[in-house]
């Protein structure tokens, strides 16, 4: 609450940083020419920066956020631990850094909701002022809004996840408000927005990309002798909130199978570091991913990439965004459905294989950089965008 009423002084004062530090380096640089180069930051979401920095170039990674799951080096990042000293940090390396970055780079492609200046609607102004493009990726909670979210779910007689937010938010009344000014501000801006248009329902009116997840060929693992001996079968459940991602209806139809004395091994990760998750991947059958959304997610693709049926709400039919070619690339479950879909995987293992074969295809035709860099170039050459 506190930072709204200091906005507005501290974008002054972070204003003028940004045009002392973009004269000082434009009078630098003056002689030199700016080459067609991207941005991609400014705070990392389940390693988008880090993924995409390697199949746009020439590019520069930015980060602010620290995040406990994930060990990644980005170009420019602020390490230190303690959160507060980060954000004084940030108030003024952030203008410092941007008016840097404004003098060498033409492309800026934003991950998150968040930008280098506490006001980003500033720094997209600046930045169009200088001719850059500008690109959006929005993830989730930093574009949806509850109150049309809940309507969706209200008008399809469906519950979600925003059910179990709105408690939360409803004695916020600047949460709808600032949705509505950062989509605003994304309509006039950007380039390019990446947005999950019902998964990520929100009050944007331009036209909206889907972003592909990006996993790297080398973390792609097909393993046919896990599945030679299904004596006990592995299911996986990793969520990173046991609200959203529906984890008390994991547990309820967990608990029931085992009344009913089905032999399985049930392993639930909380805050633990990726590679552990990817680990345990590896070794499992099944993944049990979210069911209230209507996208995979990092994991539920993590899950496919490491040849595990997985059961997601994830639905093609619905957030029409997704590739056409899904063919059972894993089993539809909503909510409701969650113990009647595990139980049939488990009456009929080899199905297990089935869609773990079809979600590892699917994945790797989709989601490797050289997919994903395909899908990107044929989308900014329709923009007249230069990737590289």
């Amino acid at each position: 609450m506190v930072i709204r009423y200091l906005k507005k002084p501290l974008s002054y004062f972070q204003i003028s940083l940004l045009y002392i530090s973009y004269n000082f380096f434009f009078l630098i640089k003056k002689n030199k020419k700016i080459k067609n180069s991207w941005v991609i930051g400014v705070d990392e979401i389940a390693s988008i920066i880090f993924f995409l920095k390697d199949i746009i170039k020439p590019s520069v990674s930015v980060s602010f956020s620290k995040n406990k799951f994930y060990k990644w080096e980005y170009n420019y990042s602020i390490t230190i631990e303690n959160i507060y000293l980060r954000h004084l940090i940030r108030l003024f390396y952030g203008p410092l850094l941007l008016g840097y970055l404004a003098t060498k780079n033409t492309n800026f492609w934003y991950i998150w909701s968040s930008g280098f200046l506490i006001d980003r609607d500033i720094e997209f102004k600046f930045l169009k002022k200088k001719n850059k493009k500008i690109f959006i990726t929005f993830c989730g909670s930093d574009i949806r809004s509850i109150k049309l979210t809940n309507a969706h779910a209200r008008d399809n007689k469906l519950d979600t996840h925003t059910h179990y937010m709105i408690y939360k938010h409803m004695q916020d009344p600047y949460y709808e408000l600032e949705k509505q000014d950062l989509a605003m501000s994304a309509d006039k801006h950007a380039d390019i927005i990446f947005n999950f248009k019902i998964c990520q329902m929100s009050y944007l009116k331009s036209k909206q990309y889907t972003f592909p997840y990006l996993i790297d060929k080398n973390k792609f693992k097909k393993d046919n002798q896990k599945f030679k001996n299904l004596g006990i079968i592995k299911i996986l459940h990793a969520p990173s909130s046991v609200f959203i991602k529906g984890t008390s209806l994991v547990r309820a139809a967990i608990k029931k199978l085992e009344i009913e004395n089905y032999n399985f091994e049930y392993t639930e990760l909380l805050n633990v570091p990726n590679q552990t998750v990817l680990d345990h991947l590896n070794l499992s059958h099944i993944a049990l991913n979210q069911f209230y959304a209507f996208t995979p997610g990092y994991f539920g693709i993590e899950a496919m990439a490491n040849h595990c049926a997985v059961l997601m709400s994830a639905d093609p039919s619905i957030e029409t965004g997704l590739p056409k070619n899904y063919e059972d690339a894993w089993l539809i479950t909503r909510y409701w459905e969650i113990y009647d879909n595990l139980k049939f995987l488990l009456d009929n293992p080899d199905k297990i294989k089935y869609y773990a074969d079809n979600g590892y295809d699917f994945a790797y035709k989709n989601y490797t950089y050289e997919a994903v860099k395909e899908y990107l170039d044929k989308l900014f050459k329709e923009k007249n965008i230069i990737s590289q």
